[in-house]
């Protein structure tokens, strides 16, 4: 059906951070030209003079903050670098003046005196502990945990090692960061394009220690990358509160790239699989390193032990995640946070299996696929799907394969992911100028969540679209509120309006009865009386209210396991790589809007076929950042993507309300390792690393 949440920004009034009113200072980040540098000396002597107030990390009373639930970038260090700065682009000071391009200026006056160190730029650097990024820990390797199931040991006739590398991407939303800090007599006002804003305004209170109101503006895309915000919203929030000044940031394109602190995860692999001459596979040992920048955390690499064996049924599995600093932006969440990964790295695997074994490659999953449901691995509750059924499906389209020849080839790749992590959300239903208003708690970010949250209140209210609109609502009216991340909207959008839409029939009805003197039932936004069979529309109720929370709590942390099948067609002419046609068949659960699961989909699929072949962060010896612009990084316009096609196979949930699951992260990686599969496909050599570099390979 037709999005209602769209109207307003296509006419240019989305309220993005820009659109607020603003009177007040700006704010200019002067950021460190160095990979690895100490920090002698820092001279604002000249932009004081001139107008300027300063803000370094010696000015930071900064307490440290767990991020509690998300995988992002969070408060448990400081953002401004103090003694010494630890990657291209990190804040050293900032800059306040009275425009933006005063303060842009004045910044030029800020003299730093840098002492230049030894670079570490890559994991392999880091791994001989030659350099430190820290040297109060005594090791680059910051974090590392091992995970078994089963028992782990040569099992089978064969094994196989894998040596595998995904590169480093990010979002890259159309609006980067953007906040509006207000000082007030005894608060801290926030107005920005943070995603879990009003979550995230508890940890800015700890951090700063004064109360913090949260407002959400319109965010221009995320999809993860806006959790890290919340970094810059600390230093920018201390600053307002140390000068007593209203400020305004917006970030620039290029600083985005270099220093958000919001990349998806850089990771090498080291995979042992034992399997048997039949193709099954009887155990896995997966060591994964990831490149977490100048962090001392981070929990992309953990969350991908939620899909160790993805949707497989292999019995023994180890996983080891170490965590290991460099000196680089450090990430944060992007679309999947740490499985996208996991899961084009276990196809991968497969890939080789069959190959090795020389089986068929379809064959080979459907000998290891889960075939009986409930199953518990013991560390994911896999309550339904049937991928044997979106296998037989892919396999099924004679017409995709018709299309090999010696340039073209065909993949597949088949996936579930961990989605809708255990938690809670809130929302409200108010009755205001005749219809229903449903408030929320997070900043738009573009999925559809409130045309959804709109679209249910109104089928479950049985009235019409029209009589039903949405309002974003702050920290101060829902402060349980998270919004999305990992996939968790369908799952509690669709629970808490249920819970909020049976408060208020309930509420009303109680109202209508005594008005009409008689026992009413409701039917089609009305509650009509039982003998005399007056009515009385539910939207007549004016500034009746009611709240509902919803909470989901699993066996382990995430909820829902979508699947997904891919079929990718590429062709190979000219040294170059084209994808000409991608399908994808995708359990969703039960869909609330079967347009919006596509949408989401073809976004996701969208963003692992670039991946593939297009998107990464490419850093020199030195630490510095080479993709510094969307050209250089590889962002692809829509002439580089394939026609995607998406088809619906539900397998109903049976944990959550309606059935429905979680589908936003699953097709990032499942794309990625079908476009691998059909590159192989064509020049019969193994691929290791993403994106697809031909000229390596073939030389």
């Amino acid at each position: 059906m037709r999005r209602v949440d769209v109207y307003y920004p296509l006419i240019g009034k989305g309220g993005y951070v820009d659109d607020y009113e603003f009177k007040g200072k700006y704010a200019y980040f002067v950021r460190s030209p160095y990979a690895h540098a100490r920090i002698l000396r820092i001279d604002a002597t000249d932009a004081v003079n001139r107008g300027a107030l300063i803000f370094t990390g010696k000015d930071m009373a900064f307490r440290a903050v767990q991020s509690g639930e998300r995988e992002g970038a969070g408060l448990n260090t400081s953002l401004l670098a103090i003694n010494k700065a630890l990657y291209v682009g990190q804040p050293v000071a900032l800059v306040i003046a009275d425009d933006p391009y005063q303060a842009a200026d004045l910044a030029e006056l800020v003299q730093v005196d840098y002492e230049p160190l030894e670079p570490v730029p890559n994991i392999d650097v880091a791994l001989q502990n030659k350099v430190l990024v820290f040297e109060e820990l005594k090791s680059n390797i910051v974090k590392e945990q091992t995970f078994e199931y089963g028992k782990v040991e040569n099992r089978g006739e064969r094994s196989i090692e894998l040596n595998l590398y995904w590169s480093r991407s990010s979002g890259n939303p159309i609006e980067p960061y953007g906040a509006i800090v207000i000082p007030q007599e005894d608060s801290l006002l926030i107005i920005s394009n943070q995603q879990a804003g009003n979550f995230v305004s508890n940890e800015l209170q700890k951090a700063l220690g004064v109360k913090v109101i949260h407002k959400n503006a319109r965010q221009g895309g995320s999809f993860g990358a806006k959790f890290s915000l919340v970094r810059y919203l600390s230093v920018l929030g201390a600053a307002a509160l140390k000068y007593r000044v209203p400020i305004k940031w917006i970030e620039t394109r290029s600083e985005h790239l270099q220093a958000s602190n919001s990349s998806g995860p850089e990771r090498k692999f080291k995979i042992t699989a034992y399997y048997s001459s039949n193709g099954k596979v009887n155990a896995i040992d997966v060591h994964a390193w990831e490149d977490v920048g100048a962090a001392i955390d981070s929990g992309q690499p953990f969350k991908a032990n939620a899909v160790l064996t993805g949707p497989y049924k292999i019995p023994n599995a180890r996983y080891t995640a170490t965590l290991v600093a460099t000196n680089k932006n450090p990430p944060g969440a992007f679309r999947g946070a740490g499985t996208p990964p996991q899961e084009w790295a276990l196809e991968r695997l497969m890939d080789a299996i069959s190959d090795d074994l020389g089986m068929d490659r379809a064959e080979v999953r459907k000998v290891n696929l889960i075939d009986t449901f409930p199953y518990d691995s013991g560390f994911a509750y896999i309550d339904s799907g049937n991928p044997r059924g979106l296998l037989e499906l892919a396999f099924s389209r004679k017409d995709i394969f018709a299309m090999r020849d010696k340039n073209t080839g065909v993949g597949l790749a088949i996936s579930n992911d961990s989605e809708t992590p255990s938690g809670s959300e809130t929302v409200k239903l108010r009755i205001r100028n005749g219809k229903v208003v449903v408030g929320l708690g997070f900043g738009p970010e573009g999925q559809g969540n409130e045309h959804t949250a709109v679209y249910l209140t109104s089928r479950l209210l049985s009235i019409p679209i029209e009589d039903v609109t949405y309002e974003i609502l702050d920290n101060t009216e829902i402060s349980l509120s998270f919004g999305p991340g990992g996939s968790r909207m369908s799952a509690y959008t669709m629970g808490a309006v249920l819970g909020a839409v049976e408060e208020l029939k309930a509420k009303l009805r109680r109202k209508a009865e005594t008005i009409l003197r008689e026992s009413v039932t409701y039917k089609d936004g009305y509650f009509v009386g039982e003998k005399s069979g007056q009515k009385i529309k539910i939207t007549q109720f004016e500034g009746e209210e009611v709240q509902f929370t919803y909470t989901l709590q699993g066996k382990y942390r995430y909820n829902t396991y979508p699947f997904a099948c891919d079929l990718a067609v590429v062709r190979i002419e000219d040294g170059k790589i084209k994808p000409i046609k991608h399908v994808v068949y995708v359990d969703p659960g039960t869909p609330i809007d079967e347009e919006l699961v596509k949408e989401q989909v073809m976004g996701g699929t969208a963003i692992g076929i670039s991946i593939a072949l297009y998107e990464r962060y490419i850093y020199d010896d030195n630490g510095n950042l080479l993709t510094t612009s969307l050209a250089d990084y590889g962002l692809p316009t829509a002439a580089d993507l394939p026609e995607i096609e998406v088809h619906i196979v539900p397998s109903p949930s049976q944990v959550t309300p309606n059935g429905v699951k979680g589908v936003g992260e699953l097709p990032v990686g499942v794309a990625a390792a079908a476009v691998v599969s059909a590159i192989e496909d064509v020049i019969k050599r193994r691929i290791t690393k993403v994106p697809v570099e031909l000229e390596d390979i073939l030389s």
